[in-house]
């Protein structure tokens, strides 16, 4: 088949992931990542590495006689808030956080006092700036921010405004984007992650499954932020019945409702605490994770999953960030040997050197700061942990600080 693929450039290592896939189960492929008006087809299959091209993709298919996604289907897959809408409307209402976009400032008395995340409602949380992913603790602090904020003003009242209109986004192929206040989860939750794929018969599997932690940071007097720090791979006989049957119905009826094949699906995450299980960001497309499980298996395991072949792990990963002493660096030892545990979308290594600062706070995905993750491997969750440790403790010992 000749397929197509849709991406960013920032996304180069999922894309490539993919692209690996197909090209070894024999077919023709072709990455486009800029200039989507200019596409010339017809195509037999379209991929879409970030799901803020999903409205491209579903346009193409229409034009070329393909049925893996609708418009309306890559509508609400790419919006946060129609997604949340469409889960309430098939059914799903129990597990969805409750949510508004904000276009004035009595909306959010909706939670009742208690803490909530804003949100863009088209991208991913590694694209932060502005208020994008700030959570607070109530209304209140979200208005004193808002009001310190916006240095013109000083005052919320256009936060509102700007709202009902929102704003083109150059991040994402220039979409009309909006904030959207959400429920904040509880920060002591479990978090759950599984990364599946529908095939062309409709056949949906959950294929790997991530349990996360949570890192919290606190931006200013009234804003912080919660993000994810490590992300460690399990056998689904470890993963709780109960969030399983959740992830399991919830795939059933999106994917049915909506009509979907040949998708890959990277979330949502599944929060558990007591007896309450939340979704939150279902992310349509190839994920970080399960890249990185094809890569540490020899990039054997995504043309199986395309041929639906059966597979199988021979090896645990987890993800995770550096735990670094933050400060000014005077000196550092060479830390070549370290890098087979580096991450491959480390960024701003360079900054790693005399004269530069180790930031107090980081993430998995952070793209503006100096970002160091570990990819680490092994049988179970104690080797990992151990593995971890002793890497990070030996990366820290040639750092020496002023």
């Amino acid at each position: 088949m000749k397929i197509l693929i849709l991406g960013y450039p920032r996304g180069w290592h999922r894309y490539e992931c993919l692209k690996k896939g197909l090209t070894a189960n024999g077919h023709n492929v072709d990455v486009v990542t800029e200039n989507f008006d200019d596409i010339v087809g017809p195509y037999d299959r379209v991929y879409t590495i970030s799901e803020s091209l999903l409205p491209i993709q579903a346009k193409l298919e229409k034009q070329w006689g393909i049925t893996n996604i609708s418009e309306k289907a890559a509508d609400i897959l790419s919006d946060k808030s129609k997604m949340d809408n469409w889960c309430i409307d098939i059914g799903l209402n129990s597990i969805v956080p409750h949510s508004v976009i904000p276009t004035d400032h009595t909306h959010l008395d909706v939670f009742e006092n208690k803490p909530f995340i804003i949100k863009p409602v088209i991208g991913s949380g590694a694209k932060p700036g502005g208020l994008n992913y700030l959570s607070f603790k109530n209304k209140k602090d979200f208005l004193l921010h808002v009001e310190s904020y916006d240095k013109f003003t000083r005052s919320y009242s256009s936060f509102f405004e700007n709202n009902k209109k929102g704003k083109s986004d150059g991040e994402f192929n220039n979409r009309n984007n909006y904030h959207m206040a959400q429920e904040q989860l509880p920060d002591d939750s479990t978090l759950w992650g599984p990364y599946g794929y529908v095939n062309d018969k409709q056949e949906f599997k959950i294929l790997m499954w991530v349990k996360g932690t949570l890192g919290h940071n606190q931006i200013s007097q009234y804003a912080y932020e919660t993000k994810g720090d490590g992300w460690m791979s399990f056998d689904a006989k470890d993963v709780p019945k109960d969030v399983i049957e959740t992830a399991d119905n919830f795939f059933n009826k999106l994917i049915t409702s909506l009509n979907l094949k040949n998708m890959f699906f990277s979330g949502p995450d599944f929060y558990k605490w007591e007896n309450t299980i939340k979704y939150i960001d279902c992310n349509p497309r190839l994920g970080q994770g399960l890249q990185q499980m094809d890569s540490i298996h020899n990039n054997e395991i995504m043309s199986k999953i395309l041929n639906d072949e059966s597979f199988s792990f021979d090896k645990h990963l987890y993800w995770a960030t550096s735990k670094l002493k933050p400060g000014i660096i005077k000196n550092n030892k060479d830390i070549s040997h370290l890098s087979k545990y580096f991450c491959a979308t480390n960024n701003h290594m360079d900054r790693l050197k005399p004269g530069k600062t180790i930031p107090k706070f980081t993430h998995v995905t952070a793209d503006r700061q100096l970002r160091i993750s570990f990819l680490i491997t092994g049988a179970d969750e104690n080797e990992m942990r151990k593995t971890f440790n002793l890497v990070n403790t030996e990366l820290q010992n040639c750092i020496e600080y002023v």
